[in-house]
Parts: C-alpha cells; sequence; structure tokens
C-alpha cells in the first residue's frame, strides 16, 4: 500500500475520532455540571474546561479529517434530522 495514502486514511481516521470526542464531551459536560459531590465553582470551571478543549477537537479534527470530509458528514447529519422531522410530522 501507498505510504502517502496510508497516512491520508490515518490522518482523516484520527480527526473524525477528535470530532467524535467533541460530541461525547457534551455529555461530560452535563455530567460534571449536575454532579451534587462538587463545590458550585467545580462545576462551572470542569465544563468551561472541557468545552474548550472540544473546540480544540473540532479545529483539529476538521484540519485532519478535510473539508470535503467534514462536508459529508454534515449532510448525513442533516438527512438524518430530516428524515425524523418528517417521521414526527406524519403522526
Amino acid at each position: 500500500m501507498n505510504p502517502a495514502l496510508l497516512f491520508s486514511l490515518l490522518k482523516r481516521l484520527i480527526g473524525v475520532g477528535l470530532l467524535v470526542l467533541n460530541y461525547l464531551s457534551y455529555g461530560l459536560m452535563i455530567k460534571l455540571a449536575a454532579d451534587p459531590s462538587l463545590l458550585a465553582i467545580e462545576r462551572i470551571i470542569y465544563p468551561t474546561v472541557i468545552w474548550l478543549i472540544g473546540w480544540v477537537f473540532v479545529i483539529v479534527g476538521i484540519y485532519l479529517a478535510g473539508p470535503e470530509l467534514v462536508a459529508k458528514m454534515k449532510g448525513f447529519f442533516v438527512n438524518l434530522k430530516n428524515k425524523i422531522i418528517n417521521k414526527n410530522d406524519d403522526k
């Protein structure tokens, strides 16, 4: 296999992984913000830090995945959202 192609695929895979981690970080932010065992300031600081790290994941993920792959992913989620909305309209 061509090393340049392998490097490109690996780079895109890491980029997509970072984008997925960004979406998963929102659940962690909610969990930390609602954790009663943390102090009030900790319930603000920890989710804020995770939010900032999530933005780093988005920026690096888009750079590594490439804009055309991100556009395809966005189109997939828009189609999925439209199918869900149309299903709910039929009821």
